[in-house]
């Protein structure tokens, strides 16, 4: 039986609607990987589609909590970012890296600042600028489409997305990490999106796509890089990671659809979860 691996989810905890803290800890685990959990920030809702949500700055405790897990001895297999409330919190993870991490840690950066073209709000240029210093110490990053731009200074284009525009935004990523990049929200059809991943090292890649669904579904980012990070950690390959990744977020986004639920609610993903804890158990079995 192989080693229990185990991970640090750095994420903001929303109380209602799936995202974040929420997701990454049952998906995580569903992966077979153990989840331990550094908030970021407290709010009562994620800030898609709800007004007047509270919000409660986690800073102070960022790095006292990373001490006490280093005096405690525990050590971790990958340390997995997403929403930092601010720059300044970027910068306080880079330390907090350097307190947790070994020679065996992984890091894995979703650099959450955007989507659909445009900042979420209360970003700007300052946020891109400590993600870009974070993503430079990562070995596994998940931009979606609007985030890879933003890193790249390249210009936002809404799909379908030709191969030579991916393949430059994988380019001009690549000299910011020179590991694992995975660009999520890839249309390479009308019709269909899904995620392009690219080892620097080795020249790999791979792309898995989905028909799509109108609309927006939140929280769907959070899935995917929470399953994949924890699939590599595990040593899955970089196709199946990406494919068995995708393939728990095509069927929650499924069963939102056939429910009609609202979509500030989150995707259901709760059901999808004995369907994606099969298939990992196939892709390990191999």
């Amino acid at each position: 039986m192989e080693d229990l691996k185990r991970i640090a989810a750095v994420h903001d905890i929303s109380g209602f609607g799936k995202c974040s803290l929420t997701v990454a800890l049952p998906v995580i685990s569903a992966s077979g990987v153990e989840c331990s959990c550094l908030p970021t920030a407290l709010l009562s809702t994620h800030t898609g589609g709800f007004e007047g949500y509270t919000f409660k700055d986690l800073s102070d405790e960022m790095l006292p909590i990373a001490k006490h897990w280093k005096k405690e001895n525990v050590t971790f297999d990958g340390i997995y970012s997403g929403y930092l409330a601010s720059a300044g919190q970027a910068e306080m993870l880079e330390e907090i890296i350097g307190i947790l991490s070994t020679e065996k840690t992984k890091i894995i950066v979703d650099p959450v600042m955007a989507d659909n073209g445009k900042y979420y709000s209360h970003f700007g240029d300052e946020m891109c600028r400590a993600f870009r210093r974070l993503c430079g110490k990562a070995h596994i990053i998940t931009p979606n489409i609007t985030e890879a731009s933003l890193l790249t200074d390249m210009p936002y284009k809404e799909g379908p997305h030709d191969r030579e525009y991916i393949e430059q935004l994988a380019k001009r990523l690549s000299g910011i990490c020179g590991g694992i990049i995975a660009i999520t929200g890839v249309s390479p059809e009308k019709n269909s999106v899904g995620v392009y991943a690219f080892n620097t090292r080795t020249g790999e890649e791979c792309l898995s796509v989905r028909p799509v669904r109108e609309g927006i579904f939140h929280g769907t980012g959070d899935i995917f890089a929470s399953a994949f990070a924890a699939l590599m950690i595990r040593g899955a390959k970089l196709a199946d990671a990406a494919e068995t990744a995708i393939s728990l977020v095509s069927e929650s986004i499924d069963r939102t659809s056939a429910r009609g639920t609202p979509r500030r609610n989150g995707v259901d993903f709760e059901g999808a979860l004995p369907y994606y804890i099969q298939k990992v158990s196939e892709l390990f079995s191999k």
